[in-house]
């Protein structure tokens, strides 16, 4: 969540031009101490309630998040082994005033070297006791691109840097998530090594779209094992504030410990993101009800697949229909798919695309090659393509959502 970094993450899961829904809530806020000495008054949240995370870009007060709706609020503290938010105090201050639940995050430079990464954990650790973060909360490690932390090291290596950075975390006495984007996650971090160990740990950023989003749109939801909290936009509900929402329910007491292994859904407001949704197609079988149950909906004609990369008949599922993706990534013969059924996989490029980085803005087409009129796309942003080219009027295009399209050139 290093700001202006986070397109660097691989976020995105298209690029078509959504505007957001719902009521802002009111931005009037009331006036708060930063010297507030209160006990948290919120020390859990449900599945599926929403929260913000702050660094020093926001204001020290927080209130207007907590009116929007913001149920926790997870406050940067550190960075490396030199720096403070000099904010975070009275940004955990006021999120206890306003019966907000209090985490941190520290932004990781230690790359894949442990050793370092244990000496971060401690000036994080330290610097969450310094600034008032309660006993036995949450810090979450956030390990992307960006202030001179090296992604590119052996997957390997990065994987156990992280470990040591939440072990230490962990004996200190407080719960460790880890932070990343989708993409970096995917590709640079072990996330089974890391949810070995410390179960549901993961915060992944993932967003739909570039803009404001009120609420979350479950069709881009980033399907991996172990999600804890789904960062969806950078700017909440209007107020430039990241939106998160949660996953499983989160807590923190004396005796509190990582969050539950399974999941639990319901069919009421606070089921979690695994919904028990139903496919709506006949290429889909049922599976083991332990499996987490996402709904998704493919964006390229999608071939189905047995476990050992062999296509099933010739049936495929037509671009646009929703289906259910049963637990995390499953790589078959070193290419990533979803699960859809027993012994059923889809290749995961026909759902969530394929990751590119725009060398020039570009502009957004329909399928008659008519400019749409949508925010220009930036340069240096990445965006998800699906498919192979496809050609409109003799130019190459990538499809980037339902009816756009992105000129090949731009990338």
């Amino acid at each position: 969540m290093q700001v202006r970094n986070k397109k660097l993450l691989g976020m995105l899961a298209c690029a078509s031009a959504l505007s957001g829904i719902g009521v802002v809530a009111s931005t009037q806020v009331p006036t708060i101490s930063n010297n507030l000495t209160a006990q948290a008054a919120k020390t859990s949240v449900a599945a599926r309630q929403y929260g913000v995370d702050v660094a020093s870009y926001q204001s020290s007060d927080v209130s207007s998040f907590a009116n929007a709706g913001g149920q926790f609020a997870i406050v940067k503290v550190s960075q490396g082994t030199t720096y403070r938010n000099p904010k975070a105090s009275s940004q955990i201050s006021s999120a206890i005033s306003n019966n907000m639940m209090p985490m941190a995050y520290h932004f990781a430079t230690f790359g894949a070297n442990a050793s370092a990464a244990v000496a971060e954990a401690n000036y994080a650790i330290s610097s969450a006791k310094a600034l008032g973060l309660p006993n036995n909360s949450y810090i979450a490690c956030d390990w992307e691109t960006g202030s001179g932390n090296n992604v590119n090291g052996a997957k390997a290596a990065n994987t156990n840097a992280i470990l040591a950075f939440m072990k230490q975390v962990k004996q200190a006495g407080y719960q460790p998530l880890l932070y990343s984007g989708a993409y970096l996650l995917r590709n640079n971090i072990n996330t089974g090594s890391i949810t070995s160990q410390f179960p549901n740990s993961l915060w992944v950023a993932s967003y739909a779209t570039m803009g404001r989003i009120d609420n979350p749109d479950f069709n881009y939801f980033p399907s991996m094992d172990g999600i804890a909290i789904w960062q969806f936009t950078d700017n909440w509900r209007g107020l430039n504030v990241d939106g998160n929402i949660t996953l499983l329910p989160l807590s923190y007491n004396s005796t509190s410990t990582q969050a539950p292994v399974t999941a639990t859904t319901t069919n009421n407001s606070n089921s979690s993101f695994a919904e028990q949704a139903k496919p709506t197609n006949n290429n889909t079988t049922t599976s083991s009800s332990s499996e987490v149950k996402t709904a998704k909906t493919v964006m390229h004609k999608a071939y189905i697949y047995d476990k050992n990369g062999n296509r099933v008949g010739n049936s495929a599922i037509g671009a646009y229909r929703t289906i259910t993706v049963l637990g995390g990534v499953v790589q078959i013969n070193g290419k990533n798919h979803y699960k859809i059924g027993d012994n059923q996989y889809v290749a995961l490029g026909n759902v969530d695309g394929t990751l590119r980085t725009l060398g020039r803005n570009a502009y957004v087409y329909n399928n008659k090659g008519q400019r749409v009129y949508v925010p220009t796309l930036r340069k240096g942003s990445s965006v998800k393509t699906y498919g192979t080219r496809v050609h409109i009027n003799g130019k190459s295009y990538y499809r980037i959502n339902k009816n756009r399209y992105v000129k090949v050139g731009n990338f």
